[in-house]
C-alpha cells in the first residue's frame, strides 16, 4: 500500500559500479569542483584549511559517486524538506552572512518562495530527484551569478539585466574571474547537496505519467481511481500557482515594508536592499518596476504647458548666426576617472597631465567633475542621460533605458543640432548590438552610425580599439563633412575592464605604479588613463589649428570596480560603508571637460552631472535650446547635480533622493517632464 511518497523499484538502472551516468555526474560534478578550485587558488586561498576542506569535500563526492545505496524513506523526506531551507541560505552566503543582515520575517519569505518553488518542481516532475536537481543548480548559477556581477558592476543582479544578456556575455571574456574561500566551501556544500540527491528516490503518489502514457498506447480508458489522481495532482498545481500569485501580490505593495518590518523598499540602494530583504524577495518586489507608471498627479497637457511657459534666464547664451556654428565633437570615454578623487596616493610619473593641466585652468576651457549615476558598468545609461537631457534618478536602479524604454522616436540634444542643419555621427568601436545602440541611435536621429565593422585595422590597445584610432576617424569625418557643422558622439573602448591582463600585450606598456602598494589591476587602469590622455592632448592640438570653430566636450561614464581601486582605500584606511553620503559620491566623480577653439568664457571646478551638459554645450555653442533643455538650464541653478544617487543643491548640501524638503516640488516637476518626454511624446 503506497502512501503519498513511496519508494521507484529497487533495480538500479545499471549493475556495474561505473555506469555511464555516474561517470557523467562524476566527470561534470568534480570538473566543476576542479575550476572552482583553480579560481580560487588565482586568489592565493592556500592555507591549510583550504586544502583540509577540499580533501573533505574530494572524499565525500568520490564515497557519493561510487557507493550504492538507497536513503529510507523517512530520512529522504527529512532531507528533501530541509532543502529549499539550505538552498536558501547557501544562495544569500554567496555575497553576504544573512544571520548579520536578514531579519526573521524577511528570512521567512523567502523560504516561502523556496518551499513554493520546491512544491510546485514536486508536484510538476512527479520524482523528489529531479525537484532537487532543479532547486540545486537553479540556486548555485543564481548564487555564483550574482556574486560575479556584484563583484564586476557593484550592484547584484535586477530582473531589467535580462534585456542586457546580449551585451554582458559579448564582454563576459573580458572580465577576471576569482573565488575566495568562502565562496568555494559554498560550492563545495552546492555540488555536495547534488551528489547527495543522486540517491533520493522518493516519487510522488500522484506522478500518473506511466499510467498516462500506458493508457494511450494499449487505447483504453484511464481508470476513475487514475482520472482522479490526475484532477486532484492537476488542482494542487494551480493551487500553488495561486499561491504564487498572491505572494508576489503582497510584495508588490508599496508600504509591504511597512508591513514587514525587516524588509526595506528603497529601490535607490540595492545592495542593501537585497542583502537585508534576500535575493528572492528582492528581485521579485524590484519586478513591478519593469513597466515604469506616471508619477503622481500626472497630466500631459500640464507638462507640455509648463514646457512651453519655459523663459532662459542662462547668462552663458548667446544667441549666433547658426551659419556660423561650431563643430562639436563629444567623447564619453570608457571608464576614465582620476582616482585621486577617492584618497591620496602616489605614482611614478602622472597618469593624466594634459587632463590635470585642463582641470587646473586653461584658456577657453569650463572644467570640472561629473557625478555619474553608475559606477563599473551600465555605460549606457551615461549616454542616455547625456544625449536626452533626462535623469536615471527617476528610473529603477540598474535599468538600462536603452534596453527597456526606448522603442521608438526621442527626443534630445541630437534632434535639436539636427533642426540647426547639423550633420550627426555616432561612433563606437565595438560591437553594434551592445545595448541596442544600432536600434537606439537611430531612434535619437542620428544620421549616421559607426561600429565594430568601421575600424577594420585601426590600431588597438590590448584587444581594444584605441581612442587614437577613433579620434583620427573623428577627424576624417570631419574633413569630409560638407557644409553643414558636424555633431560628432563617440564612446570609446579602449579602457574597458578587465585590468588584470595589462602585462599580456606588446601593444600596450604598464608603465605608472602606484608606489604605495602593488596593484597589477590599478597599475594597468593608470597606465591606460595615460595613453587616453596624451590620445585627448592630439586631438585638441589637431583643432587648436583648425579655423573652423570646434568644440570638444570629453568626459567619463563611470570609475571602474572596485578591486581596481581598493589599494586606494587601503593606503588610506577607508571604508565606503563608514563614509558620509558625501564622502561615499567621490566613489562617482569623473573629469568633465568642454574646450573650444574660440573665445569662451573659462570656468573650473564646475561640478555638474551627465544630464546637463547637453544644455550647458547648447549655452557655450550660443545655440537655441528646446523647451525641456531651458527648463534643465533653469533647474541647474537651483539644483546643480541630479543623478541615481543623491543629489546637490545650490548652496552645495548633498541629499538622498526620498528627502521630503524643499527641493521636492522641483524634483517632482522634472520627473513629470521626464515622463512626458520619455513614455508619453
Amino acid at each position: 500500500m503506497r502512501n503519498h511518497f513511496f519508494h521507484e523499484s529497487d533495480t538500479h538502472p545499471s549493475r556495474f559500479l561505473f555506469s555511464p551516468i555516474t561517470l557523467i555526474k562524476g566527470a561534470a560534478v568534480l570538473g566543476l569542483a576542479a575550476a572552482a578550485v583553480w579560481l580560487a587558488l588565482q586568489s592565493n586561498e592556500t592555507t591549510p584549511l583550504f586544502w583540509a576542506v577540499t580533501a573533505l569535500f574530494a572524499g565525500c563526492s568520490l564515497a557519493l559517486l561510487l557507493l550504492r545505496f538507497r536513503i529510507p524513506a523517512a530520512a529522504e523526506g527529512i532531507l528533501l524538506a530541509l532543502l529549499p531551507a539550505v538552498c536558501f541560505y547557501l544562495l544569500e552566503r554567496c555575497t553576504h552572512i544573512p544571520e548579520d543582515t536578514m531579519k526573521w520575517d524577511a528570512v521567512i519569505l523567502n523560504l516561502i518562495f523556496y518551499y513554493l518553488t520546491a512544491m510546485l518542481l514536486l508536484l510538476v516532475t512527479g520524482r523528489a530527484k529531479v525537484c532537487a536537481y532543479v532547486l540545486i543548480a537553479g540556486s548555485a548559477l543564481t548564487g555564483l551569478a550574482n556574486y560575479f556581477v556584484i563583484l564586476f558592476r557593484s550592484i547584484p543582479i535586477l530582473p531589467w539585466d535580462f534585456y542586457s544578456i546580449g551585451t554582458a556575455a559579448s564582454v563576459a571574456g573580458d572580465y577576471e574571474y576569482t573565488v575566495t574561500f568562502p565562496l568555494l566551501f559554498i560550492i563545495y556544500g552546492f555540488l555536495t547537496l547534488f551528489l547527495l540527491a543522486g540517491h533520493f528516490s522518493l516519487a510522488s503518489a500522484w506522478n500518473v505519467r506511466k499510467t498516462v502514457c500506458e493508457s494511450f498506447s494499449s487505447g483504453k480508458k484511464l481508470p476513475g481511481r487514475e482520472k482522479a489522481r490526475i484532477l486532484v495532482r492537476t488542482a494542487a498545481i494551480v493551487l500553488c500557482m495561486s499561491c504564487f500569485g498572491i505572494y508576489v501580490h503582497i510584495l508588490w505593495q508599496p508600504d509591504v515594508d511597512d508591513s514587514f518590518q525587516g524588509l526595506d523598499n528603497t529601490l535607490f540602494t540595492p545592495n542593501y536592499m537585497f542583502r537585508t530583504n534576500g535575493f528572492a524577495v528582492a528581485f521579485l518586489m524590484d519586478l513591478r518596476y519593469l513597466r515604469i507608471g506616471p508619477p503622481e498627479g500626472y497630466s500631459a497637457d500640464e507638462v507640455k504647458e509648463l514646457l512651453s511657459l519655459q523663459e532662459d534666464d542662462s547668462s552663458t547664451s548667446v544667441p549666433v548666426d547658426t551659419n556660423d556654428s561650431p563643430n562639436i565633437i563629444v567623447i564619453m570615454n570608457e571608464a576614465f576617472s582620476d582616482p585621486a578623487v577617492l584618497g591620496e596616493f602616489t605614482t611614478n610619473t602622472d597618469y593624466m597631465p594634459f587632463v590635470h593641466s585642463l582641470l587646473s585652468g586653461a584658456d577657453n576651457t569650463i572644467s570640472g567633475y561629473m557625478y555619474s549615476s553608475i559606477l563599473g558598468g551600465n555605460t549606457a545609461n551615461s549616454e542616455f542621460e547625456f544625449l536626452t537631457g533626462n535623469s536615471m534618478a527617476f528610473l529603477p536602479i540598474g535599468s538600462v533605458p536603452y534596453q527597456q524604454y526606448i522603442r521608438d522616436d526621442i527626443g534630445g540634444i541630437t534632434k535639436q543640432l539636427k533642426s540647426l542643419g547639423y550633420e550627426s555621427i555616432a561612433m563606437h568601436p565595438y560591437n553594434s548590438t551592445g545595448w541596442n545602440r544600432n536600434k537606439v541611435y537611430d531612434f535619437l536621429g542620428f544620421d549616421e552610425k559607426r561600429f565594430i565593422s568601421s575600424f577594420s585595422g585601426g590600431e588597438r590597445v590590448r584587444k581594444y580599439i584605441s581612442d587614437a584610432c577613433l579620434y583620427d576617424r573623428i577627424i576624417r569625418s570631419y574633413n569630409t563633412k560638407g557644409d553643414a557643422p558636424l555633431f560628432a558622439f563617440a564612446v570609446t573602448m579602449q579602457n574597458h575592464s578587465g585590468y588584470s591582463d595589462g602585462y599580456d600585450y606588446d601593444n600596450f606598456s604598464v608603465d605608472v605604479e602606484m608606489q604605495e602598494a602593488t596593484s597589477r589591476y590599478l597599475n594597468t587602469y593608470l597606465s591606460l588613463m595615460k595613453v587616453s590622455d596624451q590620445a585627448l592632448k592630439d586631438l585638441i592640438s589637431y583643432f587648436e589649428q583648425e579655423e573652423e570653430k570646434t568644440i570638444v566636450v570629453f568626459f567619463g561614464d563611470h570609475q571602474p570596480n572596485d578591486y581596481v581601486i581598493n589599494p586606494i582605500y587601503q593606503a588610506n584606511g577607508l571604508h565606503f560603508d563608514q563614509m558620509s553620503l558625501e564622502e561615499q559620491q567621490n566613489r562617482y566623480l569623473v573629469p568633465f571637460l568642454l574646450w573650444a577653439n574660440y573665445d569662451i568664457e573659462e570656468e573650473t571646478d564646475v561640478y555638474i552631472s551627465a544630464n546637463y551638459i547637453s544644455t550647458l554645450l547648447m549655452d557655450t555653442a550660443g545655440l537655441p535650446k528646446t523647451d525641456y533643455q531651458t527648463f534643465l538650464g533653469n533647474l541647474r541653478q537651483e539644483i546643480p547635480v541630479i543623478t541615481a544617487n543623491m543629489y546637490v543643491d545650490k548652496n552645495g548640501t548633498f541629499h538622498t533622493l526620498d528627502e521630503e524638503n524643499a527641493w521636492r516640488d522641483l524634483l517632482d516637476t522634472y520627473e513629470m517632464i521626464q515622463y512626458y518626454e520619455l513614455f508619453d511624446q
